[in-house]
């Protein structure tokens, strides 16, 4: 089991492999092994928040004591510099500059980093609650949330965005950025990372590089390559019914699908799709999946028993 719980620990994060994801969906097949990846997908959850309030008033304490800048803005690049480079790690130094350059003249940045086996809670002043993991960084223009609400980040972190319409959250990491309303993910991207890895538990974001975007929603896992500079997007449903599922394939691909067995409808299934993949390759992978036969008609598709 602690194989497998290691596997599942991979999933939550988003960074699974392929040959791994495989061999978690096989293990699942069984009744006993779905409900026990369940209670591992709720503790994960509930670690990721666990004692978020006390330690982010700590923590938040102890950065406004130590990183004083002054108000005047071709000053406060100096003491930047000055705290990265005792800090010893160049990455950060380019984070520092990148903060500089994002901030609004004359304010103050919040700022939190973490170090190896390391991890921070935090609340932030909108109600959204960010766990910064190992080797990350985190900051924010001191007026954030009366106007915007815009965080600079590298690292992983898990995120609980409080939900604002006419405040989007963004969330940039370099060229790359992602936009939310209200929701739940894990992003892993690291500077030294060739792939980002985005895994959104609920709502839906918009995800950008440059004038390239694309939207995911919940159940999705995006990543985007830094080399090819290249989005892929998977679909990963865990014991998701068969009627919400065949709701967000009619919308990921523009068509109708009719059940023709209603009891078809609450049947459940751990799936992951690659959304690159034809309709006609994810009909295939349902058919194999399931008693269920797809049959195309006139204007829309009919899903029916075997």
């Amino acid at each position: 089991m602690e194989e497998y719980y290691d596997i599942a620990k991979a999933y939550f994060r988003g960074t699974i492999s392929a040959a791994d994801e495989k061999r978690l969906s096989e293990w699942l097949n069984e009744d006993k092994h779905a409900l026990l990846f369940r209670i591992w997908e709720d503790e994960w959850r509930k670690q990721a928040k666990a004692q978020a309030s006390e330690r982010t008033k700590a923590a938040w304490a102890k950065i406004a004591n130590s990183q004083e800048l002054k108000a005047n803005s071709q000053t406060s690049v100096r003491p930047l510099r000055i705290f990265y480079y005792a800090a010893a790690a160049s990455a950060l130094l380019l984070f520092g500059v990148a903060l500089w350059l994002m901030m609004p003249s004359g304010q103050q940045p919040f700022m939190a980093q973490t170090g190896a086996q390391e991890q921070q809670n935090f609340v932030l002043s909108d109600g959204s609650e960010i766990n910064l993991n190992e080797s990350s960084s985190l900051a924010y223009a001191a007026d954030f949330g009366k106007k915007t609400r815009e965080v600079l980040f590298e690292g992983e972190a898990s995120f609980s965005v409080t939900k604002d319409a006419e405040r989007p959250f963004i969330i940039h990491t370099g060229d790359f950025s992602v936009t939310v309303l209200g929701t739940e993910f894990i992003l892993r991207a690291y500077p030294t990372d060739s792939i980002y890895t985005l895994q959104l538990t609920s709502g839906k974001v918009k995800v950008q590089y440059l004038q390239d975007s694309l939207f995911a929603e919940t159940g999705d896992l995006v990543q985007f390559n830094t080399v090819t500079k290249l989005f892929r997007k998977k679909l990963e449903a865990n014991n998701i019914l068969l009627s919400d599922l065949v709701n967000r394939l009619e919308r990921l691909y523009d068509v109708r699908i009719e059940v023709g067995d209603t009891t078809l409808a609450n049947e459940t299934l751990f799936i992951s799709i690659n959304t690159d993949d034809s309709f006609e390759d994810v009909c295939a992978a349902l058919e194999a999946l399931l008693p269920v036969v797809i049959e195309k008609e006139e204007d829309h598709y009919r899903l029916a028993a075997q």
